[in-house]
């Protein structure tokens, strides 16, 4: 009984770090900006904001903001989930790594752009993330540029629209103000 106790944790502490090891195949997306999330939160730096919402364009200047919700998409961004492995093609240079998605595969994530600066550091991600099925369509294009290890700015802009409407299209530019 014992040996079958032993045998048991043994094969699942394998497949935790199986699993680990797995869930690395691409860039760590998701644990930069939950990095970046957490010094923001912490620092709350003043941000300049434009939204634009069908026709409407508002600017605000704010240090009040909800880091995690305001860059999740950049989250659903992260490519490091169990049914996106093998999902991608990657093309690596020197100073950025490109993943589209292979043809035939139904990801929402189309493509994933990390530039880097001469230190390693990103300094540029872009991504687009499209879904669709028989009741709604959306597409989002995302933008980051950092600073010295820093976020500077970022820009979401896209569409989504009902099965029973016309498209919606939006966009948010900010601008991080100072250092967090």
């Amino acid at each position: 009984m014992r040996v079958l106790l032993l045998l048991l944790l043994f094969l699942t502490a394998c497949t935790e770090t199986e699993n680990k090891i797995q869930s690395k195949a691409y860039y760590d997306l998701a644990g930069l900006f939950n990095t970046h999330i957490n010094r923001l939160a912490s620092g709350r730096p003043q941000v300049e904001k434009t939204v634009l919402i069908k026709d409407k364009q508002e600017k605000i200047v704010t240090g009040k903001i909800d880091w995690r919700k305001e860059l999740d998409l950049f989250l659903q961004a992260d490519l490091n989930k169990q049914s996106y492995q093998s999902a991608y093609t990657i093309h690596q240079t020197q100073n950025e790594i490109a993943y589209k998605l292979k043809t035939g595969e139904k990801m929402p994530v189309k493509h994933l752009l990390i530039r880097f600066d001469t230190k390693g550091l990103p300094q540029q991600i872009e991504a687009e993330i499209y879904a669709r099925n028989y009741l709604y369509e959306s597409e989002k294009k995302l933008s980051a540029d950092f600073e010295n290890n820093h976020l500077k700015s970022y820009r979401i802009a896209g569409y989504q629209q009902l099965f029973i409407g016309s498209r919606k299209y939006f966009s948010v530019d900010a601008k991080i103000k100072g250092d967090y």
